[in-house]
């Protein structure tokens, strides 16, 4: 039997799950004892049934949208997910992030953003700055703001960064992924999200 990616596994979740709201299929992609990082959800796979279920009252998606997914980002068993979302008349920005075990998601991240035209990163990044070490770039840069690095995540020429930041006194969780190509900065998609005082779990965000 040939082995999926764990890329694959995490897209064919969105697809099954998410867009065709397919509760019934949440065993086949997550583990029973799932841990769950984002604010929005209740720990293990029962938090995630909750979701689906309640995506299953709103107006399904058009067969002919296309897929929200931008990216997707795979080293070793972690998964960054990238996805550009129209939800309840709101354009949103979610980056998540999967640790993949045994062919099904153990563990779960996100940070996600509403974009507006007043939409802005907080980490800026110059387009076409060159780049000789995207490493000691990335590093020097983030030390430079004083933001703790959580999680980094490189494929090809993408790199995600997890990590957090303050904005007076009040944690920020941030999600970058840049792009490296021929010795400069090509590309760089970020989502920010202040941690809530209180979640639906004791795992935080981080």
């Amino acid at each position: 039997m040939e082995t999926r990616s764990n890329k694959t596994i995490v897209a064919e979740f969105y697809r099954h799950v998410v867009r065709e709201r397919k509760s019934e299929l949440i065993p086949n992609y997550i583990q029973e004892n799932y841990i769950q990082h984002s604010p929005m959800g209740k720990d293990g796979r029962q938090g995630l049934f909750e979701m689906v279920e309640f995506l299953k009252t709103l107006p399904p998606p058009a067969e002919s949208d296309k897929s929200p997914i931008v990216h997707l980002i795979e080293q070793g068993d972690l998964v960054v997910a990238h996805l550009d979302l129209h939800f309840m008349g709101k354009d949103i920005r979610v980056i998540e992030l999967f640790k993949v075990q045994d062919g099904k998601a153990a563990e779960h991240w996100d940070v996600a953003e509403e974009q507006t035209s007043d939409t802005t990163s907080f980490i800026k990044a110059e387009k076409n700055t060159m780049v000789s070490n995207s490493s000691a770039f990335l590093y020097e840069l983030y030390q430079s703001l004083n933001i703790k690095i959580h999680r980094v995540i490189t494929e090809g020429d993408f790199t995600a960064v997890h990590a957090e930041a303050k904005a007076d006194e009040r944690p920020i969780a941030l999600f970058d992924i840049f792009k490296f190509e021929d010795g400069k900065l090509a590309g760089h998609w970020s989502a920010k999200q202040p941690v809530p005082e209180k979640l639906m779990h004791n795992n935080g965000m981080f």
